[in-house]
């Protein structure tokens, strides 16, 4: 299988999670990283969310549905993900979501997968996605681990600073090769302070490569 890795833009979207077990808590953890709009369907589970009788598609919350699975469930996802630990219902789970044209991700059970869910690092706006294409899960846990180890300190508040400062620059500064030359000179100079750099200071930076282009 070729998987190509892209990011998409899940704001507004529903992920339904068919299952309450470890592997199933295993993926809600995950994704409550990115997104509360989760619906779990399990008669029994430990994941923690608001108990419902009756689920709402596009909720900022995990709701909690307990009983069996059921084909009419699956309008309430834009995502499915199957970890029953029961593979005829897995498999059953992925059938349904193919005829219905509905995105699916089987536990353990690839060539019914729609998607996978990929080894992750996420520093605030920083997110790095690791994937073997479900060769070797304990190679990509283990890369995880070396980039979260080697990643600089306090990298997620650096990068939401430099994201404030990007429209400045780019107002200040028409020249691109400057732009990017300045950008790299203010990564470096917060990623070696460990963000410990003034708002002062970073003006005063962006001001001197302002008054040598004048």
């Amino acid at each position: 299988m070729s998987y190509f890795p892209f990011y998409t833009n899940i704001s507004n979207k529903t992920f339904l999670i068919i299952g309450g077990g470890t592997v199933a808590l295993e993926k809600v953890d995950r994704l409550r990283r990115f997104t509360d709009s989760i619906i779990v369907i399990a008669p029994h589970t430990e994941i923690k969310g608001m108990e419902v009788k009756t689920p709402i598609r596009g909720a900022d919350r995990v709701q909690i549905l307990r009983r069996e699975y059921r084909e009419e469930d699956l309008p309430l996802g834009d995502y499915v993900v199957a970890a029953t630990g029961i593979r005829e219902v897995d498999r059953r789970v992925a059938e349904d979501c193919r005829r219905r044209k509905i995105p699916v991700n089987i536990v353990d059970d690839q060539a019914y997968c729609d998607f996978i869910f990929p080894g992750i690092v996420k520093r605030g706006p920083l997110t790095v996605a690791i994937s073997t294409s479900g060769t070797s899960p304990a190679y990509a846990m283990q890369l995880r681990k070396e980039l979260e180890e080697i990643l600089p300190d306090r990298i997620g508040e650096i990068l939401e600073r430099m994201g404030e400062l990007r429209g400045e620059v780019a107002l200040r500064i028409s020249d691109q090769k400057t732009r990017a030359s300045v950008y790299k000179k203010i990564l470096a100079a917060l990623i070696e302070s460990e963000n410990r750099l003034t708002n002062e200071e970073l003006q005063d930076m962006i001001d001197r490569t302002t008054d040598d282009q004048e």
